[in-house]
């Protein structure tokens, strides 16, 4: 009989990631590695990727690269290519996306077809081309999109980022009713505030105050990549095996409490 250990585990079986080189999806490539994945890590900056694969190797995890923009649809069909010989997928976690905070007013067009193809039109091209992988997973497999907790609640100065992973849960919940019955799982994660190298640049900035960020979770502060790739992978492993369908928020609380309480 497995024990919940056991389902934890991906026994060697493969595991594609987006924006692998960097916070919450490096973070995903650290959790896989030590329940025996094998990781194929997908990024667009070369330095990050040769990074996490240095360190990923090093720690005896088996570990595969490709470079790609995953926003832009010839970089998928490329990677799609390139991953052509591997038989299956046990699960893809899409993880690439971005934010750059502005008024409704101060964004342009090209701003806004920007963050749309990042956070949305990325997910989809990863989702289309790798399906047939995950249909021919004879175990079952798993497609774990990350959203935001942004798509939950209202937010100032978010709009195209708010919109486009709306529409990450809303196409997640599609996939679930269109292939479920295939033994494809697929469910979204809605992380609230992490604090993961793109968001230290932002306080860095000063577009964003730490403090008030921590605040805003009933649980007092912000969480760690490690916090939220752990839901992730959870969710990607047999252990979620009747989790299907759903966006849970991975938020210390944020979407629950009302301004007034915070």
């Amino acid at each position: 009989m497995q024990t919940i250990i056991d389902e934890l585990r991906f026994g060697g079986q493969s595991v594609l990631i987006t924006a692998a080189g960097a916070g919450i999806g490096r973070a995903c490539c650290d959790v896989l590695a030590e329940l025996d994945a094998r990781l194929v890590i997908v990024d667009r900056v070369e330095s990050s990727l040769a990074a996490a694969q240095a360190e990923l190797v090093s720690t005896g995890a088996a570990c595969e690269t490709y470079l790609a923009d995953v926003s832009r649809e010839a970089d998928v069909l490329r990677l799609a290519g390139a991953l052509a010989p591997l038989g299956s997928l046990k699960a893809l976690i899409n993880v690439a996306g971005t934010n750059d905070p502005a008024e409704i007013t101060a964004l342009t067009t090209a701003k806004w077809n920007d963050l749309v193809a990042q956070n949305l039109d990325s997910t989809f091209y990863m989702c289309r081309e790798f399906m047939p992988k995950l249909l021919a997973c004879p175990s079952g497999s798993a497609i774990v999109n990350v959203a935001s907790s942004l798509a939950l609640i209202g937010f100032p100065k978010v709009p195209a980022y708010a919109a486009a992973k709306g529409g990450v849960i809303a196409l997640t919940r599609q996939l679930a009713v269109d292939y479920g019955r295939d033994g494809v799982r697929v469910n979204a994660i809605c992380p609230g505030p992490t604090l993961t190298p793109r968001l230290q640049g932002y306080i860095d900035q000063g577009l964003m105050d730490i403090d008030g960020l921590a605040r805003q979770t009933i649980l007092g502060r912000m969480a760690s990549a490690r916090e939220i790739a752990n839901t992730a992978i959870f969710l990607a492993s047999d252990a979620a095996s009747f989790v299907h369908g759903t966006a849970i928020a991975v938020d210390g609380g944020q979407t629950i409490q009302s301004r007034a309480f915070a």
